[in-house]
């Protein structure tokens, strides 16, 4: 399927496109194999949304994991990179900088209400300027008025802990401890602990169990079993990895998953 024809721009082209009859624009694409977008920017908003598959979106303020039934919400000119694990329907929207005034002015992840899902599904398949207008205005509402979801996993700038946050995102697994990783950071356990709440909100507990429950919402679209996904984050028995998600995420692993349409 090609649902590319709504436009004949890329979706980084169509972030530029200046025009305040046109308050939003929508890129649809199927996305077939993995590909990941470049860090960029541009002067529209840009709501990020896959009707099916998961994305992954990062920001110098952290990334998020974002299944079926969530978008993320982009301000104009904040840098941001996509990437696609696998096979992802994308309908996205851009937003005349015109509209700024009415618009969110921070990144975030949000739900996608049923509601929300047929006005971006019906922006996309219809070609009238009028029709548009009046769709835009609806969905600028319901991204104003949407939940926040919490899954966010911060950055940092300390070049030492940006490693260690690279390390885990390669080996999520990976069981050495605070003081093990202050020792790598050449500082002591407390100092350590000090300087990585500072720099993300988080504990590095917190922070370490959140990016085990976004890569087991990556590993589950890919087709992993909760057994799999519990042993190769490390978890010694499957009951204490779906009770780390229910208290990270509120549901259970399976549960979660069906809500989101993954």
């Amino acid at each position: 399927m090609n649902t590319d024809k709504l436009t004949s721009f890329t979706p980084v082209e169509t972030g530029y496109i200046i025009d305040s009859r046109r308050p939003a624009i929508a890129y649809e694409a199927e996305v077939v194999n993995p590909v990941c977008a470049d860090a960029h920017s541009h002067p529209r908003a840009q709501l990020i949304y896959a009707s099916s598959g998961v994305m992954r979106v990062r920001t110098e303020d952290g990334m998020w994991v974002v299944p079926p039934m969530q978008a993320v919400w982009i301000p104009p000119y904040v840098e941001h990179q996509v990437d696609f694990p696998g096979c992802v329907l994308l309908r996205n929207l851009f937003f005349d900088p015109s509209c700024a005034e009415k618009l969110p002015e921070k990144c975030f992840v949000l739900t996608v209400t049923p509601l929300l899902r047929e006005l971006i599904a019906r922006f996309c398949k219809t070609s009238e300027p009028e029709r548009h207008e009046r769709l835009s205005a609806v969905i600028i509402d319901e991204i104003n008025s949407a939940d926040e979801e919490p899954l966010c996993l911060p950055a940092a700038s300390s070049p030492s802990l940006v490693k260690i946050m690279e390390y885990l995102d390669a080996d999520p697994a990976c069981r050495m401890t605070v003081d093990e990783w202050a020792a790598k950071a050449n500082t002591s356990g407390r100092n350590f602990a000090r300087i990585f709440l500072k720099e993300t909100g988080m504990t590095f507990g917190a922070w370490r169990l959140r990016l085990k429950i976004i890569k087991a919402i990556q590993m589950a679209d890919s087709g992993r079993s909760v057994t799999e996904t519990a042993l190769d984050l490390g978890y010694q028995s499957i009951s204490a990895f779906i009770e780390s998600f229910r208290k990270e995420t509120g549901y259970t692993p399976s549960r979660y998953l069906r809500s989101n349409g993954c």
